[in-house]
């Protein structure tokens, strides 16, 4: 089996468009992207305010006075209805928004303008002058107190609109107006309880939510995680090779000649997973020192880092071998070489995408970022990360069991389709 393993090392040692595939590429992309897409992505945790127009419909006097008529239709007595008219400044939502959004604490988060119409708002965020537009609407003020003190039906309600395409901004502009309206309902549901006593608390302005880094930790860099994305991308070319190789050697009787020299068949199979295994640690090892020296991506290094590296670099590279082998048998059985090819063009690119290993895809939708750790470079790329910003083993192990289970697949299928005996 050594033998075999020795061949491939070689084999692919000589050919130098592989080695340029395996090596080279990985390293030119990790510096054109690290280059070209690290200020854009990547900006160490600085966030530029979000551009937010603010549209007010709502006229207070009005509504109050509109609230006022109302209540003296419902037949309430003079002295109650000026007790509630005193508190109703106090409880106007949309006063209390305006007060949150222009607070200090949203000031370096959000670029507040208030200038717009509502069509003038719409035409700015169709030409991304601004990334949300908050409409507080007419009426807005007259529903809320018509809810609360006269227990409506709630009609009232804030618009939101945003571009679809500036998800992680419209998230942030969508979380702080529903912390808003949570705790907004919080306070009067206070203030039912207490007979209106409203005036004794306030809508908080400090707690939407912060950003949280590791402790000690810096956030990854572009750098970082390209050197992980390229080189779990690049990885999964070894398999095809391996598979490849394997086919030649079976088109020109190499592999013929083994079996009549008494090389049972699954020790070549086995051999192919070693190679792979191996061949894919040294790729990668050599990525890692190589993005090291010239971009400085691993620079805090100490030996349980450096054990946890390896142990993902090994668990990994199983996992490329174990695929290298299903390639080999599929190659091998079929007699036909095109699964290396459909591979190592289509499923590597779209595993690689969906994977995140050349766009950070939970800046996409959470759906494909969870879709991306089901699939082997997906979940490593973010153990690999996860490791980087100083967790625990225990916080990413579910990730490498997710991989192994897929060796141990690959490898079933693999024993289960190769030839056992004779070779066409």
């Amino acid at each position: 089996m050594w033998g075999l393993i020795k061949k491939d090392f070689l084999t692919i040692s000589r050919d130098r468009s592989e080695l340029l595939v395996l090596l080279a590429m990985p390293m030119i992309l990790i510096a054109i992207l690290g280059f070209a897409l690290g200020g854009l992505m990547f900006n160490g945790g600085d966030l530029d305010a979000i551009p937010v127009a603010l549209v007010i419909e709502n006229e207070l006097e009005e509504d109050i006075d509109q609230f006022e008529q109302l209540l003296n239709d419902q037949g309430l007595p003079a002295p109650a209805i000026e007790q509630i008219l005193a508190s109703v400044e106090e409880l106007d939502p949309a006063e209390h928004l305006q007060e949150v959004l222009r607070s200090p604490e949203l000031s370096d988060l959000i670029d507040l303008s208030e200038e717009y119409q509502q069509d003038e708002a719409e035409e700015a965020l169709a030409t991304d002058e601004v990334l949300a537009v908050i409409t507080i609407p007419e009426q807005f003020s007259y529903q809320t107190l018509s809810a609360f003190y006269l227990e409506e039906e709630p009609e009232a309600m804030i618009d939101i609109l945003v571009q679809n395409h500036e998800q992680f901004q419209a998230n942030i502009v969508e979380s702080i107006i529903s912390s808003f309206t949570d705790q907004y309902n919080l306070e009067l549901s206070i203030a039912f309880a207490t007979g209106g006593e409203a005036e004794e608390t306030a809508i908080s302005t400090a707690d939407f939510g912060e950003f949280i880094h590791i402790p000690n930790q810096e956030p990854i860099s572009a750098f970082q995680y390209y050197t992980i994305g390229m080189a779990m991308m690049f990885a999964m070319y070894v398999a095809s090779t391996v598979s490849g190789n394997a086919f030649k050697e079976k088109t020109n009787n190499t592999l013929a000649r083994l079996m009549l020299i008494g090389e049972r068949p699954l020790h070549y199979l086995a051999s192919k997973v070693v190679s792979g295994t191996v061949l894919t640690m040294v790729q990668l090892i050599i990525l890692f020192i190589g993005s090291s020296i010239f971009f400085q991506t691993f620079n805090q290094l100490n030996l349980t880092f450096l054990l946890l590296m390896f142990l993902n670099t090994f668990v990994y590279s199983l996992t490329i071998g174990a695929l290298a082998a299903l390639l080999t048998a599929i190659a091998v059985q079929f007699n036909n070489d095109a699964i290396s090819g459909i591979f190592s063009g289509g499923v590597v690119v779209i595993f690689a995408l969906i994977g995140g290993n050349m766009v950070p895809v939970e800046q996409m939708s959470p759906f494909i970022s969870e879709l991306g750790n089901w699939t082997p470079n997906g979940a490593m790329m973010t153990a690999y990360l996860q490791l980087m910003q100083g967790l625990e083993l225990s916080d990413f192990a579910p990730l490498l069991y997710r991989v192994l289970a897929v060796a141990i697949i690959c490898l079933v299928v693999a024993v289960a389709i190769f030839p056992k005996r004779r070779l066409s």
